[in-house]
């Protein structure tokens, strides 16, 4: 299936609105200026943001989304997931769409941030990775046990959490037996200020 990004302007407008929603809720809950200038930065990308023009591959994603209502957030990004481009994770290839990810990367030129949604059936697990970037997770559904912000341990997360992790450190999900949504935000640029 391929996602067309200029065939619906009403979706892609709805996606924004609901990225610059996603983006409020994170601020309200952030608990440093430092991370709230990010995600502020983050809200000022997604509202200057061109549309591409080319098409991408896409798949359908598991009908367990449709279970992720705990929030309202996640209630209106069910509304739009049709119109969202899904992938398989590399990571997981083979749990096919019971692990998949969304990137808004492949239909918004963003200039500083790799913004996306990470959806995961109940009972499966996102392998522990790390990258040079720092990485903001925003769950919109689900309760799941998190290995995030240094800690080498699994901890449990409810819905609305707000998680950080540095440069590197270790994380990944254990999903309990919910359907888990989050969303996750990486600003691409270096401690100094330039770009990657």
């Amino acid at each position: 299936m391929a996602f067309s990004q200029t065939s619906d302007k009403k979706s892609i407008d709805e996606t924004r609105q609901f990225l610059l929603c996603v983006a409020r809720e994170m601020c309200a809950i952030a608990d440093s200026s430092e991370h709230r200038s990010v995600i502020n930065g983050f809200a000022d990308d997604i509202r200057s943001a061109i549309v591409k023009k080319q098409s991408v591959k896409t798949i359908v994603v598991s009908n367990e989304l449709q279970k992720a209502v705990d929030t309202r957030l996640a209630r209106q990004l069910i509304d739009l997931s049709d119109h969202l481009p899904w992938t398989i994770s590399f990571r997981t290839p083979n749990a096919g769409n019971k692990v998949s990810l969304c990137s808004f990367n492949d239909f918004l030129i963003l200039k500083s941030y790799t913004a996306g949604l990470i959806y995961l059936d109940p009972g499966q697990a996102y392998p522990e990775h790390g990258h040079p970037p720092t990485e903001y997770y925003f769950t919109l559904s689900g309760k799941a046990d998190w290995r995030y912000g240094g800690s080498d341990e699994y901890r449990s997360v409810p819905v609305g959490k707000l998680l950080y992790n540095n440069s590197l450190d270790l994380h990944g999900i254990l999903n309990s037996n919910t359907p888990l949504l989050a969303f996750f935000l990486l600003p691409m640029q270096q401690a100094d200020g330039n770009s990657k």
